[in-house]
């Protein structure tokens, strides 16, 4: 500290006062002396002559104490870096068209003395005293991985109940939005909850959002039709969106810099772990007891988890928490983010009607892609408009590269990657006639691929530096593997879709967490909590999008290939009776005919799969070659 504010000092002697617009009040100030008396006061943060932006009570201050709140604002970037972007976003936002000199003077010394004691690598410029250490870092650690695998899980563990809950609720035609009904709102809120961390309490805005995704486990759980179990997939969305960007920032609030990417990568092999146990256990409780206990599974691991947070987590106290609510709340992009769901749930509406409820041509369904369209270019319109208060600020989306290539080359991975989650059981569960358990042990070579494969990549990024290269060699293989489980037939040996699986999850796992790192490495530290929110913007859209376009290729090709395939087979009679059923419903003599339809049908989805794993290989060229070696890597929804 005593070397960083020799730095300001000697970097306001450098500083005319013409320039400034401000004189030194006591440019001899030692820095251990009262903040009244420190160099960056001077008359200019007189009270009687300017207010703190934000506060209004700080004009009543007659006594110097505004000196103090102005000083100690300014002491916040050296102290903590994550706290000044967020003090620095809270100022801009409130004041941002009368910026007084001093304010820009104050920022400019504390940007070049930051940058000064970077460059220097000092050791000490991260005080590891104030993080979370001993067992309750530790509860804490599993707490947080709980609430991540949680959410995880139920992006899983539905998969190999979807065919079982199709016969229920005779509902094939609604799968997609099983899948996409969560995805939308986590979709479309995640760049909100981004800014909603900056400027509100961590600790309370994450466990709000537990509850929320433990109320829609309720619905779902109690669901009596599809429309309920739709609803409250929804539901446990919105809790969804808050918690995988509050896990990161968490941990950023937690664990010193130098150990943050063993809690980060932690985290982030629950999304690979769910993936292993989900389909497994989605099998085994849909089989054993019911497929309701997918969903009533979340409650008591939520529980846990929302206990430790509420114990083990020191809430951070930041440079905006003098904004009043009205203010903070000002900060947010509502009126953006609205728009984005409507366009959102525009665009999976037709991707779901058009061509199996209602055809191409059908009013309902290009009224829905018109109103998407226009929906777009309104909400593009408020981000150019909102500028850096935007749900996605263009300066960050489009004017940095690694950023636009990260949101792409994500959005595209996650739409090949959730098709092969959401129909690899299809294809056991309905063509190779297997449990709803069964088939969940049948995708184990997949998802286990896909967790070794990442975590062995993020150790070598760790310890080599660039991750370009892991890139461009994963999205490779990932397609390579796209294309061979394309080839399955019906009769298709162990070997193959045993092998088809692990190629494709070696591929996945080992350029899925590359987005979030790239992001990190490329943003300065002010612009890290809304590159995050881009990022898992972006790929939630993809797997949001993906399911729908999906489901669209499955039924249509499934209707039209049952008549080449069987005669005298009503193809409604073989799609009501959902994927687990066809084999009561359907003649001995016809079975054969149903079972290459439904192959057919399943392998055509995964044509999306091919098409979007190649794209996401093109956006792969694009990255910026960077190292995470002298980085500081912060993760998070808040600055």
């Amino acid at each position: 500290m005593r070397t960083l504010w020799a730095k300001v000092a000697a970097a306001e002697k450098s500083t005319s006062a013409s320039e400034s617009g401000i004189h030194d009040g006591d440019g001899g100030a030692s820095p251990t002396r009262q903040s009244s008396e420190h160099p960056l006061s001077s008359e200019a943060l007189d009270p009687e002559k300017r207010t703190v932006p934000g506060d209004t009570k700080a004009k009543n201050y007659s006594d110097g104490s505004v000196h103090s709140r102005c000083n100690l604002a300014a002491v916040a970037p050296i102290q903590d870096g994550s706290a000044a972007a967020a003090s620095t976003t809270a100022t801009a936002g409130a004041n941002a068209d009368e910026k007084h000199p001093a304010e820009t003077h104050n920022e400019d010394l504390i940007r070049r003395a930051s940058m000064s004691a970077s460059s220097a690598g000092e050791p000490g410029e991260d005080d590891e005293s104030k993080y979370v250490t001993g067992l309750p870092l530790h509860l804490l650690t599993f707490g947080l991985t709980l609430s991540t695998f949680v959410i995880a899980l139920d992006n899983t563990i539905i998969a190999t109940a979807i065919p079982r809950i199709t016969t229920v609720f005779n509902s094939l035609d609604d799968v997609g939005w099983y899948g996409s009904s969560y995805l939308l709102t986590t979709t479309s809120l995640q760049p909100s909850f981004g800014k909603i961390y900056t400027y509100f309490n961590v600790k309370w805005t994450y466990m709000i959002a537990l509850v929320i995704f433990e109320l829609g486990s309720v619905l779902c759980a109690a669901a009596v039709n599809s429309t309920m179990l739709i609803v409250g997939r929804a539901v446990a969305g919105v809790g969804a969106a808050a918690m995988f960007s509050g896990g990161m920032t968490i941990v950023g609030y937690s664990v010193p810099l130098r150990k943050r990417p063993i809690y980060i990568g932690l985290l982030s092999s629950m999304f690979g772990v769910a993936s292993v146990v989900g389909p497994i256990l989605g099998g085994a409780l849909t089989d054993r007891v019911s497929w309701r206990w997918c969903f009533y599974i979340n409650l008591p691991i939520g529980a846990v988890a929302i206990t430790a947070v509420f114990f083990f987590f020191k809430n951070p106290v930041r440079g905006h928490s003098n904004l009043t609510t009205k203010q903070k709340i000002g900060q947010i992009d509502l009126l953006g983010a609205f728009f984005l769901i409507c366009a959102i749930v525009c665009l999976l509406l037709a991707l779901q009607w058009g061509g199996t409820t209602y055809p191409w041509s059908n009013a309902r369904v290009w009224g829905c892609l018109l109103g998407f369209g226009l929906l777009i270019i309104t909400f593009t319109g408020i981000q150019f408009w909102k500028g850096d208060m935007a749900t996605l600020p263009p300066r960050i989306l489009l004017r940095q590269r690694t950023v636009f290539v990260c949101a792409f080359f994500s959005a595209f991975l996650a739409m090949a990657l959730y098709t092969h989650i959401y129909y690899l059981p299809f294809y056991f569960q309905a063509v190779k006639g297997t449990t709803a358990e069964q088939s969940g042990i049948r995708t184990i070579p997949y998802l286990v691929s896909i967790t070794i494969s990442s975590i062995v990549v993020g150790g070598s990024i760790t310890t080599l530096g660039p991750y370009v290269p892991f890139t461009w060699v994963g999205s490779a293989i990932f397609a390579v593997g796209s294309g061979l489980l394309y080839s399955l037939k019906v009769h298709s040996s162990a070997g193959s879709w045993i092998g088809y699986q692990i190629l494709a999850g070696v591929g996945a796992g080992a350029c899925v967490q590359i987005p979030f790192i790239a992001v990190q490495v490329v943003l300065p530290k002010k612009d890290m909590p809304v590159g995050n929110a881009v990022a898992i913007f972006f790929n939630s859209l993809g797997g949001a999008i993906s399911i729908s376009i999906a489901q669209n290729i499955f039924s249509n090709t499934l209707i039209k290939e049952i008549p080449r395939y069987t005669s005298g087979v009503n193809p409604w009679t073989i799609v009501m009776a959902g994927a687990t059923h066809i084999r009561e419903v359907t003649p001995p003599a016809q079975l054969q005919g149903v079972l290459y339809a439904y192959n057919i049908a399943v392998t055509h989805s995964y044509i999306l799969s091919i098409a979007c794993s190649s794209i996401a290989f093109l956006f792969s060229l694009g990255f910026e070659w960077k190292s995470v070696k002298g980085k500081k890597l912060e993760m998070g929804g808040a600055g």
